[in-house]
């Protein structure tokens, strides 16, 4: 028994990620108070914070119970929001190593980039070459897709000014209120829909990320990379889940515009931008002023991402088009070559091992 690592896994994702590192050397255990009895030493923990995060008070007693026993724990968050972050910040300990969708301000971690993961699994994979009817070079009819989703704060800033400037006709956009549903007949003012190869499983769709099966994939709606209204637009402005000036949450938000090879501003968390250069992507500092990303103040940070979705209205599309073309080109590659899943793999095995001895 000694030559074995035994691990507490409180999810189904837990257990998924263990099963992955394939190793006989692990034993997987679901129920706590076998885990807490056993007297080996070399005892792990996997945790799975999930959204919404309505199990606190359950998780906190758990996670006491396992630091009494455990050499180390693991924690997966791959969502970000104000209560995950409060709650990762409390439980800070020796004993604990966190592995995020994102990064917290002064918060020791490492990237499981979740979203990444899952958002371009199917491209990766799919055989038809959807992305090949993207045309990210030719000139547009529209300049942007603003493609706002739920009601945030942020997100109302952006419409506000699209609205109270007259730009309707210069750019696609979008807006779910609270009352107002996806309308799954394709003719809501809300969702652009695709032409080819989607099928909804759920006609009272709420949100979306709500599940829809796409050319015989199953794959949260917001996944689907909007190839409609890429075409009729030059650029994205991606108005993120979340926009804290402590932390940041990268999604499938951004996933879609790297996959379409498309310039982007991101009205985000505080340093968004920063925190994409750390996992070797390139954004458009030559381009447009980007100093947006250093202002701590979501307030003045939104002002700032207008006053650049105004710049770009006012130059010429395909001189910025074919400008952003090296930068796009980058991009792409890095999200489709990098082994998103194996570089937190290998994290994940290096955490483990080194408690071991």
């Amino acid at each position: 028994m000694n030559n074995f690592i035994h691990i507490y896994a409180d999810s189904d994702i837990s257990h998924y990620n263990i099963r992955q590192l394939k190793s006989d050397r692990i034993k997987i255990y679901s129920n706590l108070e076998e885990f807490e009895n056993l007297s080996e030493d070399k005892k792990f923990a996997i945790f799975h914070i999930f959204y919404p995060f309505t199990f606190q008070e359950e998780f906190t007693i758990k996670l006491t119970r396992l630091i009494a026993c455990c050499k180390h724990i693991i924690i997966l968050v791959s969502e970000l929001h104000k209560d995950t972050v409060k709650f990762c910040r409390y439980h800070t300990h020796p004993k604990i190593t966190y592995f995020l969708c994102g990064a917290i301000k002064n918060f020791p971690m490492k990237y499981w980039m979740d979203w990444f993961i899952s958002s371009t699994y199917f491209y990766k994979n799919n055989k038809n070459q959807i992305l090949d009817k993207l045309t990210p070079y030719a000139v547009k009819p529209k300049m942007f897709d603003i493609l706002l989703g739920q009601f945030r704060e942020h997100r109302t800033l952006i419409y506000n000014y699209i609205n109270s400037n007259n730009l309707n006709d210069q750019v696609l956009m979008t807006y779910i209120n609270y009352q107002e549903k996806i309308s799954a007949d394709g003719n809501s003012s809300t969702w652009f829909w695709e032409d080819e190869g989607l099928e909804v499983i759920d006609t009272d769709l709420k949100w979306t990320v709500s599940q829809v099966m796409y050319y015989g994939y199953k794959i949260s709606l917001s996944q689907v990379v909007p190839i409609k209204a890429y075409n009729q637009t030059a650029y994205s402005v991606v108005a993120e889940t979340n926009f804290a000036d402590d932390f940041i949450f990268h999604t499938e938000k951004i996933v879609k515009p790297i996959l379409a090879r498309r310039l982007f501003i991101v009205f985000g968390g505080y340093r968004y931008l920063k925190n994409l250069h750390q996992l070797g992507f390139k954004t458009f500092s030559d381009i447009i002023d980007e100093s947006y990303d250093d202002e701590p103040n979501y307030k003045l940070r939104g002002a700032k991402i207008c006053q650049q979705i105004s710049y770009l209205l006012q130059q010429d599309q395909q001189q910025i088009l074919t400008a952003i073309k090296p930068i796009v080109e980058h991009n792409y590659r890095v999200l489709m070559e990098t082994d998103w899943y194996g570089d937190f793999a290998k994290e994940l095995r290096a955490v483990l091992l080194a408690h071991t001895e």
